[in-house]
C-alpha cells in the first residue's frame, strides 16, 4: 500500500537544508556543526530528486490511476462481473506493496545491516515504520479481498482512506502522550522503551531515510543529534504531526461522506482512490514551504544564541 511512499514525501521535506550551507562531516568529527551551530544532516534532497520522482510516479499510477481507469474501462466496456473487473488492478496495488515490504524487511534483517534503529540488538526486529507498514498491509489486503469477493464496491473504495485514518490517529495519539508526559511504552525505532517520546513524523523521517533512502545508521545518529539540538525543529515536527493528522481526518470524513452518501457508487469509488493522493500532494507542497521557513528560523535562532 502507499503508506511508505506517502511518508517518504514527509521525510524528504524535513531533511532539506537549502538555507544552510553545511560542510560535510568527517569520520573524526561525525557531529560537525554547520554555520548555524547545529549538527549536520548527511542527506541532500537534490541528489535524490530523480529517484523520488520515479518512485512516486510508479506509486500514483499503480495505486491511484490504474484502479480508477481500469475499473471504468472494464465496467462500462465489458460484461464482466464486478469481482473480475476489480481484481487485476487492485491486485497490482498489492504486488507493489509486497515488493516494497519484502525489500525493506530484508534491508533491516540481513546480516550486518547498517540501517537498523539505534540500540536495536535483534536482527529480526523491524523498525517502527516497518511494523506499521506490515499491519496496514494486512488490514487493507483483508478489506480489498472481502470487498472483491462479495462484490462490495463501497468497501473497495476505502483502502486509502483507511490508511490515512490509521496514520492520522496514530499521530494524534503520539501528540497526546507527549503532552501528558508519557514515555515510550515500547521501542519506537531508535526510541527505546521508557525514553522520552518523539513526534510521529520524526520517527517516520528517521526510518524512511535510513532504510528506504539507504542512508543507514549514520543518518539515524545525525537526525537524533539535530532533533535534540534544535528546539525549533522539535516544535516544527510536532506541528507537522497535528497538521497531517487533522487534515487527514478531514479527508477521510469527506471520502466516507461521498462513498456512503452518494447513491452512485462509481462516484464514491473514484473519489476514494483519488482524493487521498490529491491531499498527499498538496500537503507535501505545504510541508516543503513550512520546512523552508523553519530552517530560516532555526538558523536565525542559533545566530542569536551565539551572539
Amino acid at each position: 500500500m502507499p503508506a511508505d511512499h506517502a511518508y517518504t514525501a514527509l521525510q524528504d521535506d524535513y531533511v532539506l537544508e537549502a538555507h544552510t550551507q553545511t560542510p560535510q562531516p568527517t569520520m573524526d568529527h561525525p557531529k560537525s556543526l554547520n554555520p548555524a551551530g547545529l549538527p549536520h544532516l548527511p542527506f541532500n534532497l537534490r541528489e535524490h530528486t530523480r529517484a523520488i520522482a520515479i518512485a512516486w510516479s510508479v506509486l500514483v499510477i499503480s495505486s491511484g490511476l490504474l484502479p480508477i481507469i481500469g475499473y471504468f474501462a472494464l465496467e462500462y466496456g465489458t460484461d464482466l462481473k464486478l469481482n473480475i473487473v476489480l481484481a487485476p488492478f487492485l491486485g497490482l496495488t498489492g504486488v507493489t506493496s509486497i515488493f516494497s515490504l519484502i525489500k525493506r524487511s530484508w534491508d533491516l534483517t540481513k546480516k550486518n545491516s547498517d540501517c537498523r534503529p539505534l540500540g536495536q540488538q535483534s536482527r529480526w526486529a523491524l523498525d517502527f515504520f516497518g511494523w506499521n507498514f506490515l499491519f496496514g498491509f494486512i488490514v487493507i489486503t483483508v478489506l480489498i479481498s472481502v470487498g472483491i469477493g462479495l462484490e462490495l464496491l463501497r468497501a473497495v473504495s476505502l483502502p486509502l482512506s483507511l490508511l490515512v485514518f490509521y496514520v492520522s490517529l496514530e499521530l494524534l495519539v503520539v501528540q497526546a502522550m507527549m503532552s501528558a508526559g508519557v514515555r515510550a511504552p515500547f521501542r519506537c525505532s531508535s526510541v527505546a522503551k521508557g525514553d522520552v517520546l518523539k513526534s510521529g513524523v520524526s520517527v517516520i523521517v528517521e526510518d524512511v531515510v535510513a532504510v528506504d533512502g539507504g542512508q543507514g545508521q549514520s543518518f539515524r545518529r545525525a537526525w537524533r543529534d539535530r532533533y535534540e539540538a534544535s528546539q525549533v525543529l522539535r516544535a516544527h515536527l510536532r506541528m507537522m504531526d497535528l497538521l497531517w493528522a487533522c487534515s487527514g481526518l478531514v479527508v477521510v470524513a469527506v471520502v466516507c461522506g461521498v462513498v456512503f452518501g452518494v447513491q452512485n457508487r462509481d462516484v464514491g469509488y473514484a473519489v476514494g482512490w483519488s482524493l487521498p493522493w490529491l491531499w498527499a500532494g498538496a500537503m507535501a507542497v505545504i510541508t516543503i514551504r513550512m520546512t523552508k521557513s523553519m530552517l530560516t528560523r532555526e538558523a536565525a535562532s542559533q545566530q542569536i544564541v551565539s551572539v
